[in-house]
Formats: structure tokens, sequence, C-alpha cells
């Protein structure tokens, strides 16, 4: 009995002693979870981003209602259990005690889902979008060409094609001059914003009402030609180098450039009117035919094939209607325009109250 009760005792201790081991070794979990859950969901929120966008233009090509839904809030939650066991090996003395720790993760995630309606889908898909906006974009890096390609419907009477048009869907040849020359002159460096502020120059302040775009002179003659070109074209005061950016359709008097943004539904439109279909598809009258764009600017905006399937590198892939539609991994002038729209979105994404009640319960 004695031995008994010894194996016994020894029995508890390892329990113990095997316990404290499983628990010393979940105390690097969290850290370790928190990165690879941050980057794991930001990486799929980011893809289903691009999905829903791609989705959405193809409807539009087809006439289809597009359907906005915002990811509202993720919450990664996780059950930890562990079981401990041991058992007695019948040796002399009854000293040979096995211990077995065990531990069992559990993940459950929490999605959140809100469809974007009512006054938040008027606000950031039908309103039309900003000058000052936009035009502070082209001194981030944006190339000014792409962005107001899908973004701007004229500038200061040159007008963009229009939306969801079959065949030469108008347009003038001057605005695809100009957005020839605004890419030079960005990559020249010869292009500005100011906005007029209140705050003393705190780029944080509440804007004064003033957006006033800068085209310095070239330092050759080759491009002081283009920047003179531009500024012509865009109603410069002879022999100034600013102007202030108005919203509007008609030429401004007085020096001011005039405007006229699209909404974000107008920039889905847009690149849906580009987007490859097939002809049997044509022919029955689902869709009408691909629309055609001025030479100078050489191809779509951005570049979305259609076939029975799409390759497994896709930068982004959708299935619509039994067909596949896809933006190619080494389209690089395609995905950055793509990149732009989503930045677009989010610029023009509006704060959507109401939103549902989530309870997640404590584990």
């Amino acid at each position: 009995m004695k031995r008994a009760g010894a194996g016994i005792s020894k029995l508890i201790l390892s329990l113990g002693a095997v316990a404290s081991l499983s628990l010393s070794g979940c105390s690097s979990f969290a850290p370790e979870r928190l990165y690879q859950d941050q980057i794991g969901y930001s990486e799929s929120l980011g893809d289903s981003q691009k999905a829903q966008t791609l989705l959405n233009v193809v409807r539009l090509r087809y006439g289809d209602f597009p359907v906005f839904l915002k990811t509202t809030q993720v919450i990664s939650g996780y059950s930890l259990q562990q079981t401990v066991g041991a058992s007695l090996v019948p040796s002399a003395g009854w000293n040979s005690v096995v211990g077995t720790p065990g531990v069992t993760v559990g993940q459950t995630p929490t999605f959140t889902y809100q469809p974007v309606t009512g006054e938040a889908l008027a606000q950031s898909f039908v309103r039309p979008l900003s000058p000052s906006e936009l035009l502070p974009l082209t001194v981030s890096g944006i190339p000014v060409d792409v962005l107001f390609r899908l973004s701007v419907q004229s500038v200061n009477g040159l007008t963009n094609v229009r939306l969801l048009e079959s065949g030469g869907r108008g347009g003038s040849s001057g605005f695809a001059k100009l957005l020839v020359n605004l890419r030079r002159l960005q990559k020249a460096d010869l292009i500005g914003v100011r906005l007029d502020q209140k705050g003393g120059g705190d780029p944080k302040a509440k804007a004064a009402g003033r957006l006033m775009l800068t085209i310095a002179a070239g330092g050759d003659p080759a491009s002081r030609a283009v920047a003179d070109e531009t500024r012509a074209m865009l109603g410069f005061r002879p022999g100034s180098t600013e102007a202030e950016v108005v919203y509007g359709r008609a030429p401004s008097a007085g020096g001011k450039v005039s405007v006229l943004t699209r909404s974000m539904l107008g920039v889905l439109s847009f690149v849906a009117s580009e987007v490859e279909v097939s002809e049997a598809d044509v022919s029955r009258g689902s869709t009408m035919g691909t629309a055609s764009y001025a030479d100078i600017l050489r191809r779509p905006a951005v570049v979305v094939r259609s076939g029975e399937k799409a390759p497994k590198d896709a930068f982004s892939r959708i299935d619509y209607r039994g067909r596949a539609y896809w933006i190619e991994n080494d389209d690089f002038d395609s995905k950055l325009a793509f990149s732009v729209i989503q930045m677009l979105m989010s610029l023009a994404e509006t704060p959507q109250g109401g939103g549902p009640v989530v309870t997640v319960p404590a584990r």
C-alpha cells in the first residue's frame, strides 16, 4: 500500500509538472497569432475587394446592377483547450510515470458585412469626385494620365469619352493630347498643386475653397514648348504659370480651369465599357460591342480579359454567368489603373451608421 501511495503521489506531481510545461508553451501564442492574423486577413480582404470591384465592372458591362458589400468588422477568436494525462508504468517501486500533454486550438473568426445603400451609396458612388480630392494625387506619384482618364469627364471643354456607349463614344482628340502632355510634365516635375487653406499652411487644416494648379516652365526647349501648349489648352492667362481649378463643364473665363469629374459609378462604367466580351454575347444582345479608344492612348485603361478559364496567377479573377474574367498579372499598366480605382473608392467612401451589432461570446 505504501508503494501504491507513493506512486499515486508521483502521478499527481507529474500531472502538475506536465500542465505547467503545457501552459508555458502557450506564452508566445498570442503575439505570433497577432502577426499571422493581421497579415493574412489584410491580404484576404484586399483580394476580396479587388474581386468585388471586378465583378461589379463586369456586371455593369452586361447592364446588371452593381452591389457593394462592405466588410465592417473582422474578429479573430480562438479557443485553447489543454488536456493532460499521466500513467504509471509498473516497475519495481512504482517509480515510472509517463505524462501525455495535449493542446487543441480552434479558430472561430467572425466577419461582419454591410451592404452600401441609401445615403452612403449616393455619397460614395453617385456623387462626383471633388477636384480637391483628385488634383493632390498628381503630386503623390499617381500617373496623372491614368487618374484623369478614369475620373475626369472633361477639362476646360476638352471631353473624355462617354460612358457605356459602343462605337466611337465621342470625346475630343484634344483630351487625349492633354493627358499625354500632363504626363510628360509630371515626369519632369513641372506640375504643382496648391490648396489655399486656413490654419497657417497646415496640410490637415480645412480648405478655404481655392485649388491652384501650377505648370512651371521647363528647363529645355522641348519641355517649355509642352508647358506652353498645355497652359494654353487649360485656359491659363497669358504669361501666367498658375490657375485656379473649379468644378464645371464649360471653359471658365478669367484664367480658371474647369474640371468636370465623374462619380465612382461613372469610373466603374468607363472601365466596364472596355471589358473584353464574346462576340456571341454581343450578337444576341446581352451586351454591346467593346468601345474604342483614342489611338494616342494605345490601349484601354484597364485590360479585362475573358474566356472559359482564368489563369491561376491572375491579378484578379471572377466568374460571371459561366464565363471567366480576369486582369493579367504581367499587365502592370492595368494593375496600376485598377489599384488607382481601389484608392479612389476609399477616398469617396463615407461613414455609414446603423450597422449591425456583433456579440462575441467569451471563451
